[in-house]
């Protein structure tokens, strides 16, 4: 009866802690994740008083960030980056500054700011601006010119064709990352016992 009760406790604490790990940052892409990397298109270095924009109907409840593939250009010692999503629909608008020496050079960066909730099937844009900047010092982004959404994209106030490459970040439980790890932990506890049963 105890060894009955102390597997049953056993069970709860690891379906706790799975669920914990299972709460997430769940990325949408707004760009083809099919498109070769090698294909993508550089904007160029975000000079200062220029703006990138980009437009976006949100399939998410929450949103707490964006992810973008950024790219360090010269130095980026005096450069900040200004980010933002605007809510077309209330005009209001939600972002953070992150400074030019924190963002990683060619990877995909988390640019977070205060939870917005209530956003799915809303649209919204997401605005990037820099100041510190220069033609040979800044950050660039990428474009994929094969995800066409039709006048969505501006840079430098200029319409653009493709996409940006952006995901949106929600931060939540996964049920798909749930059920893979909890049958990843009764996998393991499987063959320890089948490995305890061979070797006792």
């Amino acid at each position: 009866m105890k060894k009955k009760i102390k597997m049953a406790v056993l069970f709860v604490v690891i379906t706790i802690v799975v669920f914990l790990y299972a709460h997430i940052d769940k990325n949408r892409y707004l760009y083809d994740t099919d498109t070769p990397s090698e294909d993508y298109v550089s904007t160029g270095v975000l000079l200062e008083g220029d703006l990138i924009t980009q437009t976006f109907v949100c399939e998410e409840e929450i949103l707490d960030g964006i992810n973008l593939k950024s790219t360090i250009v010269g130095s980026a010692e005096n450069v900040a980056l200004e980010y933002a999503v605007q809510d077309n629909g209330t005009n209001e608008i939600i972002g953070g500054t992150i400074q030019g020496t924190e963002i990683k050079n060619n990877k995909f960066n988390k640019y977070k700011f205060q939870r917005i909730s209530g956003t799915k099937g809303r649209e919204y844009t997401i605005i990037l601006k820099a100041t510190g900047t220069d033609e040979n010092n800044g950050i660039s982004f990428y474009v994929d010119p094969a995800e066409n959404r039709q006048d969505t994209l501006f840079i430098k106030d200029q319409k653009s064709q493709g996409t940006l490459v952006a995901r949106t970040l929600s931060h939540r439980f996964d049920l798909e990352t749930f059920i893979v790890l909890l049958g990843f932990v009764a996998f393991v506890t499987g063959f320890i016992k089948v490995l305890y049963k061979l070797f006792k």
